[in-house]
């Protein structure tokens, strides 16, 4: 063990600190606690670990999805804390959201000791692999105090090197803790610098494909915004290369390389690949895919239509492959595959679809240009409207969807984010704000009326937490994607109003005032970008781990869903007309 110690007697004490040391050691930086009582030792250790930064978040829900946005930010698993009981319980979608998205997290839950289960002791419920298939390893620990300091800081060590392993994800130990609760001696500190382990890498021998081939990146192709830069730098090398377009809606990652994009980008395809003969006319002989599955619809559909060769690109062994059109699996790091990718060019291929990107986005320009401000023009402002250095968190449902839709070209020096694991709605809110702890930068973001409603607590933890966020809200007073559905069409026949449409009904300007939120309504693209550029200038660049004084603009657009649906559908007809 790496040295000094204090002269602690406390054997449980002694034992926590030993496994905080081994976390520093592997390179985690963050702990997130929600207070409790049977957790008491492993609150107290970790916090008094100098090489450790803690964050208090009261609700274990949003606590799992702040330590998410964290990791999502870093790459490095960070480390929950919780007690026993219900509490445990309430992490259970972050970690589904943390194992869908390949996202590193390490879950410790205080229990009781064997002795006091399923005998009524309060707050104790069967702990014991709690999160089921949803983690790459689940244990439950001797009794804190019953193994050695070396065997817990080992203990650290394998889990992280698990959590951050080619398949990462989160891992969950359950420490059984006996009274007293309390430390018996001082509060043990191992002294010790973080050493994280060796990155692997592979080399492959040059892969050659047919040359009427394309990239398709998708979420979540590697844990930190770092690295998925990476890859996308990478795509857009490959594209150069090869001549093949690659296709990545903005959570990808691809279209936020600024000045550093080449080759081929295409953001327009959820367009495109609408029009039938502009689908059949691009049909690909080979499809080479990294990440998660693409949030676009279009995108999918086209490609199991056509079937091509497609290589699916897969280091963590996920299998992301729903439409089930892999021929070609590639367990190997998606950089290597990249770099090793050889074609002869086809130029005529690659002039098409970027003649075809073109015409789409002038059309999309030309239609929003007159329009009001509905979701696709929000969509459109906010990505010009976000500074160099932020980030944008996005919920799923339709922001994620409209991004993909309505964010056209690179955007320099913006990273975008969401939770595309398991794509549900809630801990969005946590989610940003986890990412802001983290971020040197604004962090933005873009959500539905539902999403937010869905996180309301997290709203008002910015300020407890010394947080600066910037929530961009479209409120069309209910779930608008089931307007896009079919089952919208049979109206009166399915209740569809009652049993879809989810009015809430709720006046969402009346969450400013308290908490630290500030609550701004727009109407127009012009007033939209101000606020935008005003509210992110708070604290820019600044340290967030040195912030004291958070704070949460909500900048509200009421948008009514009818005319909201009638701008998609002309943005549709548009493209059909520019580019047949």
């Amino acid at each position: 063990m790496s040295s000094s110690a204090s002269s602690s007697k406390d054997p449980v004490y002694d034992v926590i600190a030993a496994f905080a040391a081994g976390l520093v050691e592997r390179g985690v930086t963050d702990v997130v606690i929600s207070p409790g009582s049977r957790s008491t030792p492993l609150s107290i250790t970790l916090h008094a670990q100098p090489g450790l930064t803690t964050w208090i978040q009261l609700d274990e829900r949003s606590a799992g999805f702040f330590a998410l946005g964290q990791a999502k930010a870093t790459g490095r698993p960070s480390v929950l804390v919780c007690t026993s009981g219900t509490a445990a319980a309430n992490y259970l979608p972050a970690v589904v959201e943390a194992h869908h998205a390949g996202v590193p997290l390490i879950v410790c839950t205080a229990d009781r000791p064997p002795e006091l289960r399923d005998w009524g002791a309060g707050q104790t419920i069967d702990q014991v692999d709690i999160y089921g298939s949803a983690t790459r390893w689940a244990v439950d620990l001797p009794v804190a105090g019953e193994w050695s300091p070396e065997q817990a800081q080992i203990a650290a060590h394998r889990v992280v090197d698990i959590a951050i392993a080619s398949a990462a994800g989160p891992v969950h130990l359950n420490w059984p803790l006996r009274e007293p609760l309390e430390p018996v001696a001082d509060i043990p500190v191992v002294d010790t610098q973080p050493v994280s382990p060796p990155a692997i890498t592979v080399s492959l021998e040059p892969i050659e494909l047919p040359s009427r081939g394309v990239i398709v990146v998708g979420p979540d192709a590697a844990p930190g915004i770092a690295a998925q830069r990476r890859i996308a730098e990478a795509a857009h090398a490959a594209s150069t290369r090869t001549g093949f377009p690659v296709i990545g809606e903005p959570i990808s990652g691809v279209r936020s390389s600024g000045d550093n994009v080449g080759g081929t980008m295409i953001t327009t395809a959820d367009h495109l690949l609408k029009v039938p003969a502009i689908a059949e006319e691009l049909a690909p002989d080979v499809v080479v895919r990294i990440g998660g599955s693409p949030t676009t619809k279009p995108v999918r559909l086209w490609m199991e239509h056509h079937r091509p060769h497609t290589v699916l690109v897969d280091p963590g062994r996920r299998w992301n492959d729903a439409s089930f059109t892999t021929q070609t699996h590639l367990a190997a790091d998606p950089i290597a595959v990249l770099d090793a990718l050889t074609t002869t060019p086809n130029p005529e291929w690659t002039a098409r679809w970027a003649a075809l990107e073109l015409a789409a986005c002038r059309a999309i320009g030309e239609e929003l240009s007159h329009g009001n401000l509905l979701s696709p023009l929000v969509t459109s402002v906010l990505a010009d409207s976000a500074p160099a250095g932020s980030v944008v968190m996005t919920s799923n449902s339709m922001p994620v969807r409209d991004l993909d839709s309505f964010v056209l070209g690179p955007v320099t020096g913006v990273d975008f984010v969401g939770n595309r694991g398991a794509s549900g709605i809630d801990g969005i809110t946590s989610t940003a704000l986890g990412l802001a702890s983290r971020h040197d930068g604004p962090v933005v973001m873009y959500t539905g009326d539902l999403a937010l409603l869905h996180d309301l607590g997290a709203l008002y933890s910015a300020v407890r937490t010394g947080l600066q966020l910037t929530v961009v809200c479209v409120d069309n007073d209910g779930g608008g994607i089931f307007s896009m559905l079919p089952i919208a069409s049979r109206g009166d026949e399915v209740d569809f109003e009652t049993l879809f449409r989810t009015r809430h009904g709720l006046d969402l300007a009346a969450l400013g005032g308290t908490g630290g939120v500030t609550v701004t309504e727009v109407a127009t693209a012009a007033a939209l970008q101000e606020a935008i550029v005003s509210s992110t200038q708070v604290d820019a660049g600044a340290d967030v781990s040195t912030q004291v004084d958070g704070s949460l603009d909500l900048l509200l657009v009421r948008v009514d869903r009818d005319a909201d649906i009638a701008q998609r559908r002309a943005v549709t007809d548009a493209v059909r007309a520019a580019v047949t």
